[in-house]
């Protein structure tokens, strides 16, 4: 029998967010940490942060929720990317060919063309979303615990 799943995070304490003309300037603290998953559910844990030593509550979920939350993120990324294919299609079908003069076109091919764009949007979106989830949630923070993120370390 295999031993418990872990996943390894990292707490980060936000010690400057400068912004800039075109760029973002961010610096942290961070400390790892190996978190057990649950064999069911989800758990609550308390991660100290490496800076201030404020507790910050995480939820860990199991590995089997882990898993079903990535694969609707995978799902709702190809549903989209069918959505906005067929979409393009219509667009190009009824936007592409020559009028007789004076006719306008379709009042759905800018719809077409909108949500075609908008599905390569969320196409985008739900598959980063999957990719990045952990199944480890950084719980509403009040005051103090503001400045901190779980990030996900690999390797």
């Amino acid at each position: 029998m295999r031993g418990p799943k872990t996943v390894k995070v990292a707490v980060r304490h936000v010690s400057g967010d400068v912004g800039r003309r075109r760029t973002r300037a961010v610096t942290w603290a961070a400390r790892d940490f190996r978190l057990v998953r649950p064999a069911e559910g989800r758990d609550r844990v308390e991660l100290e942060c490496p800076v201030c030593a404020v507790s910050v509550l995480a939820e860990v979920s199991d590995h089997a929720r882990t898993r079903r939350v990535r694969n609707a993120w995978a799902a709702a990324s190809v549903v989209s990317l069918l959505v906005s294919v067929v979409a393009l299609g219509y667009a190009l079908h009824e936007g592409g060919g020559v009028l007789p003069g004076g006719q306008s076109p379709p009042v759905l091919f800018p719809a077409g063309v909108i949500v075609a764009v908008a599905g390569l949007v969320m196409t985008a979106t739900a598959w980063a979303r999957g990719r990045r989830h952990i199944g480890v949630t950084l719980l509403d923070a009040p005051g103090p615990r503001r400045g901190h993120r779980i990030v996900a370390v690999r390797g």
